[in-house]
């Protein structure tokens, strides 16, 4: 019982006595601050020992500042610190330290019937996702250099269980994004051909692959795999116009896959004129027993009545009428 009342104490004491350093101030106080001309030239000063890599200098005048213009230094320091090509061993331990700074400065604004409090300056939160931004960098170097040394091993790299598993990822898919076309043929021969791959837990870099290759045996592992936002993104992207056949033999290959069957089928649906394939397509799903007359309501309200007409003249059976209870339907409602 004392152990947990002085439990309770202690967290009190943390928490109230965190929130009575904070200092709470309005949006016009920032946007004055902002605009003060001294606090302009303070900050073009410590962002040039900062390009200088004198980082020592810098603490010490960083230190020198009043809180709030500290603050607002920090941020612009941290964004500044988003090229790369500048990085270095001092700057990293720099964004290290402040990104585990807690900032004093608090702004409270009014939403919608409710307040918001948050930083006024969020250098710590900016500080971490340079940093987070920073090692995707190096990861996807290390990608690239054991790729081109085809010492590249996808599903051991990935690692699918380790805790930096959404870094690598985010690391190969930028990575794919600007691979040359033999190095994506590489890439793509070491995905189809790594049987290991199978368990990675979403589908990102296949998407990223499949949607940059625009190979058609990727697609079709895409969508033989359980469906995610990637693979969703990847079949709405195919009805972005211009939409090519290559784009329409995709989204019908995808109906193959039944989370993402009825997406393919109101974009294809979507097609004026229907391409001869497509309408081939359409007629068999129509002659289905349990889905046709969907398909038929669906065809009807993206506008191809007269198509479903001229087909319920020439067909016969099941086909006939589906169409015949899909179009009594639609007129119905």
């Amino acid at each position: 019982m004392k152990r947990s009342l002085a439990l309770l104490i202690i967290l009190f004491v943390v928490f109230f006595g965190g929130v009575s350093r904070a200092i709470t101030i309005s949006p016009d106080d920032v946007a004055s601050h902002i605009a003060d001309p001294n606090s302009v030239a303070a900050i073009l000063k410590a962002t040039a020992l900062f390009d200088k890599n004198k980082i020592t200098q810098l603490n010490t005048y960083l230190d020198s500042m009043p809180i709030l213009l500290r603050e607002e230094a920090l941020t612009v320091l941290a964004r500044s610190a988003l090229d790369f090509s500048d990085m270095t061993p001092e700057r990293e331990k720099f964004l290290v330290t402040i990104s585990h700074q807690q900032p004093k400065y608090l702004v409270k604004s009014q939403g919608n019937g409710y307040w918001v409090t948050m930083p006024a300056f969020n250098y710590a939160g900016e500080a971490k996702w340079v940093l987070n931004r920073w090692e995707i960098k190096l990861l996807e170097d290390e990608a690239s250099r054991l790729l081109n040394y085809d010492q590249l091993s996808l599903a051991k790299w990935l690692s699918f269980s380790s805790s930096d598993y959404t870094l690598r990822r985010e690391a190969l898919v930028s990575l794919i994004s600007r691979l040359t076309p033999e190095a994506l043929g590489k890439l793509e021969a070491l995905y189809v051909g790594d049987k290991n791959v199978v368990w990675s837990p979403d589908n990102a870099v296949l998407a990223a692959l499949a949607s940059t290759t625009g190979s058609d045996k990727l697609y079709n592992l895409l969508w033989l795999r359980r469906t995610d936002s990637y693979s969703l993104e990847v079949l709405q992207k195919l009805d972005v116009p211009p939409v090519t056949q290559h784009d329409i033999d995709q989204m019908i290959a995808a109906t193959v896959n039944p989370v993402l069957a009825q997406t393919s089928l109101r974009q294809i649906s979507s097609l004026h004129p229907l391409p001869d394939n497509v309408k081939a397509f359409l007629l068999k799903k129509i002659g289905d027993r349990r889905q046709g007359e969907a398909v038929v309501v669906l065809l009807a309200q993206k506008g191809h009545r007269d198509w479903l007409q001229e087909m319920q003249a020439q067909s016969s059976g099941v086909t006939r009428r589906n169409i015949e209870n899909g179009l009594e339907s639609v007129k119905a409602s």
